[in-house]
């Protein structure tokens, strides 16, 4: 499929911001881009347009194009709407699971116990999304699906929720368990009940680590490294 310079430059930068390859705030240089994508400045323009108008950029007055950050409201709205999304996509899948559908469940289950003894936390959180798209994927609501996973398409932008946080990993694969046991017995109510508790939680741990970033990196621009002067 033909896509434009501009659709090209557009995709491809909106990746890297999804997926975390930028600092917020980063400033994106037009010029540099266009070398970069072997083009003029008007479709790199053209492309930064677009991602602002998705809030992914922002512009500023003698500044010019930085990444967008993320604040603590904008964690918080994006978590009440999948608290609330994500317990309704889980209710509603509860009768379209398979006898199938369950053991691919159980082996992600298992093999998520496996990556935290294995302290292979990059694992442990592709398992963490393979689980719950297993179940949102059997609601049989295409649109609820989408909007889950264009939510979920800013999780790579603030702090990983399980690199080293072995206290948060446990309690995950302890509400896993009380997931999939509800599923297992067919309880919407409680399925989603568990699903609602879960993501309540994660949001909370995210709110926590962002905060605690910020504070990490005030802390270093305000405190010199330790020289050897006394």
């Amino acid at each position: 499929m033909y896509r434009t310079k501009k659709e090209m430059i557009y995709q491809i930068l909106r990746e890297e911001i999804l997926n975390g390859k930028y600092k917020f705030g980063e400033k994106l240089v037009i010029s540099r881009m266009a070398i970069r994508f072997e083009s003029s400045e008007i479709p790199v323009r053209e492309a930064i347009n677009l991602l602002e108008s998705e809030k992914l950029i922002e512009f500023k007055p003698h500044v010019g194009a930085l990444v967008s950050t993320l604040s603590a409201k904008d964690i918080r709205e994006i978590f009440e709407l999948r608290v609330e999304l994500e317990g309704l996509a889980t209710r509603l899948a509860v009768e379209a699971l398979t006898e199938e559908n369950f053991s691919e469940l159980r082996k992600i289950l298992d093999d998520s116990v496996q990556a935290f003894k294995d302290k292979d936390y990059i694992r442990f959180e592709e398992l963490n999304v393979a689980f719950h798209n297993k179940i949102y994927s059997a609601c049989n609501n295409q649109l609820l699906i989408r909007t889950i996973d264009d939510l979920w398409s800013n999780t790579k932008r603030y702090p990983s929720l399980f690199k080293g946080n072995d206290e948060h990993i446990q309690a995950s694969i302890h509400e896993h368990e009380d997931i999939y046991r509800a599923l297992l017995r067919k309880d919407g109510m409680l399925s989603e009940s568990y699903m609602i508790k879960h993501k309540t939680r994660a949001g909370r741990e995210i709110l926590r680590l962002t905060q605690q970033e910020f504070y990490d990196k005030l802390h270093d621009r305000l405190i010199p490294k330790s020289s050897n002067s006394i």
